[in-house]
């Protein structure tokens, strides 16, 4: 049984830490909720359904899969970006930090201060970027034997697979791999390793912002535990690409027809 402990605590105490400390408290809070959405959605599309699956949710999930990678590549990315301002923030996060905190934001900086770092490469070549160059060296290379596009009734089930076969070949090349699972393969090792770090950092600044503003006058024991009894098991969660649409799409048919009141 799964369980989260919830602790809520008055604006006002929150308003007296300085500004600088509460900008950090949230931006680094943004960052890791970012991060953690973007990896569950991508282990959800890598969950096989226990009853099989057809070619197309196959399809869709490769396609959900390899956007959540990209995605993540560049929300981590911009996380080393914003530890860039650390400073601004904590000017002392040398020593006010915990030795696990500052020791993630080495290992962050070590790892994307490399210009061939996999991650830093994913987000400025097929992530927030597309490049036209490597998309070119790919194409000839294709490996799939057909070209597979679905078109459905409503554009929110209209997805071209053909487009994707570029992608998982330009990863390939990219990565000077044999094939595109490789290639994912590499990359799903280098996200957790740090998404890892991202977390030391993160809950290091939270427990620190903590520790000094809220704790000493707010204790931990106006916080509650929380059992999850209705929470799904993890591998049984699977969202996929191809829903029907007919309930909703009437429903908002129905309320554009509704007469407007004078």
């Amino acid at each position: 049984m799964s369980t989260i402990f919830k602790f809520a605590y008055p604006r006002e105490i929150f308003d007296r830490a300085p500004e600088q400390h509460r900008l950090g408290y949230l931006l680094l809070g943004q960052l890791w909720n970012d991060s953690i959405l973007l990896t569950r959605q991508l282990l959800t599309a890598r969950t096989k359904p226990a009853q099989g699956r057809s070619d197309e949710d196959m399809h869709g999930q490769i396609a959900a899969e390899f956007l959540n990678l990209r995605l993540l590549a560049s929300r981590l990315s911009e996380g080393f970006e914003l530890l860039k301002e650390l400073s601004t923030f904590l000017p002392t996060w040398k020593t006010d930090l915990d030795e696990d905190a500052v020791a993630g934001i080495k290992a962050i900086r070590q790892y994307f201060d490399k210009k061939d770092a996999p991650l830093r490469l994913l987000r400025n070549k097929l992530g927030s970027h597309q490049d036209v160059a490597l998309a070119k060296q790919s194409l000839n290379g294709i490996a799939d034997t057909e070209m597979v596009d679905y078109r459905g009734r409503y554009f929110a089930t209209t997805l071209f697979m053909s487009a994707e076969t570029l992608h998982l070949r330009a990863l390939a090349i990219l990565f000077d791999m044999e094939s595109s699972r490789d290639a994912l393969n590499l990359l799903a090792d280098h996200v957790q390793r740090m998404l890892s770090e991202f977390y030391r950092v993160c809950q290091g600044y939270h427990d620190w912002f903590m520790a000094r503003h809220v704790l000493p006058v707010f204790g931990l024991e106006n916080g509650k535990m929380i059992q999850l009894d209705d929470a799904p098991k993890a591998e049984d969660i699977v969202t996929p690409f191809f829903v029907n649409f007919d309930d909703m799409k009437a429903r908002v048919d129905a309320r554009g027809d509704a007469p407007k009141s004078d």
